[in-house]
């Protein structure tokens, strides 16, 4: 297959709204929970060293064929990563709502830190250069629903391996961190969806990267929504819908793909930020009741620390516009 072009099929399949159609009306659909779940992962401290080392990545057994190394260089004030990825097929395969991979880095303490989307080409092959803050970590890639996730699903289709000549004191720590498993977030599935296009045309590499962050994009918005952002975070959950509009707006009308990226991945972001307020005013709104205080109603014009931030970042990103 032509590495410049792939097939929009997976990513057709991987928007929930459409290539659920199948479901009966007015079912819903699981999409993920957070649940704790302990796993062993090597963690490397690389310490300050005089030159780069390398790190298997092998796949897990939900992708076993999956494999690749990575070149790590520990450099003064943060740690360089030069990843290289190889057989990473479709992450629908593991679910619908599966869309990307999302490349991590574990601290000893279990605190996941998202390193970046891998977007595999067309004949599944992806590299990603990142750079981190940690000096000691485990590195791991999930399926997600969207890049802009900030904890990791719990389809681990890959993680580090030491190699005989990786330098660097090797450690297994049993980490425990948060990953988010399907059955926590539900939305109505529509019978008929609107606009499903083609989904089994050829598009070239620029196409299927916008393609990707469009509909990334209506995942996030998606889950949020039926997790309740409208009540518990409406500013952002709003700008959030706004961006999204705009971006499938510029699609529509072919617009500059750069534009489309760029509004998409803001949606994904302001999503996951209405996310997390959404969720710590449940846990506000639990706690009030479980001490026999009345259930307090978020206020709409209540702005938290992580909104003012996403309207912040809104502010800027339409100054860029």
């Amino acid at each position: 297959m032509n590495t410049g072009f792939r097939s929009a099929f997976f990513l057709l399949c991987g928007l929930s709204a459409w290539c659920q159609g199948q479901v009966p009306q007015g079912t819903t659909v699981p999409m993920y929970r957070v649940t704790v779940i302990e796993r062993n992962v090597q963690a490397i401290n690389y310490q300050y060293r005089s030159g780069p080392t390398k790190i298997d990545l092998r796949g897990t057994v939900l992708l076993i064929t999956a494999k690749g190394e990575a070149t790590v260089e520990s450099l003064k004030g943060r740690t360089e990563i030069d990843a290289k990825f190889d057989h990473l097929t479709a992450p629908s395969r593991f679910g619908p709502e599966y869309l990307t991979y999302v490349f991590w880095a574990l601290s000893p303490e279990g605190a996941p830190h998202n390193l970046g989307e891998v977007v595999p080409n067309g004949s599944d092959r992806a590299r990603l250069r990142v750079s981190t803050e940690l000096q000691a970590f485990g590195l791991i890639v999930t399926a997600e629903p969207y890049a802009g996730v900030r904890q990791p699903s719990d389809v681990v289709v890959m993680q580090n391996e030491v190699r005989p000549d990786t330098a660097g004191q090797a450690q297994t720590i049993q980490i425990q961190y948060e990953l988010m498993s399907r059955g926590h977030y539900t939305w109505q599935v529509p019978q008929h969806p609107e606009g499903a296009p083609d989904s089994t045309r050829m598009v070239s590499m620029k196409e299927y990267e916008a393609l990707s962050a469009l509909y990334q994009a209506q995942n996030a918005v998606a889950i949020v929504g039926a997790a309740g952002a409208a009540q518990y975070a409406p500013d952002t959950f709003a700008r959030a819908q706004q961006l999204l509009a705009e971006a499938q707006r510029l699609e529509a009308g072919k617009g500059d793909r750069k534009l489309v990226v760029q509004n998409a991945r803001a949606a994904v972001q302001t999503a996951e930020d209405a996310r997390v307020i959404t969720e710590r005013r449940k846990e506000e709104q639990k706690s009030s009741q479980m001490e026999g205080h009345p259930a307090a109603v978020p206020a709409a014009n209540a702005v938290t620390p992580v909104e003012a931030k996403a309207q912040q970042a809104a502010a800027v990103g339409q100054k860029a516009q």
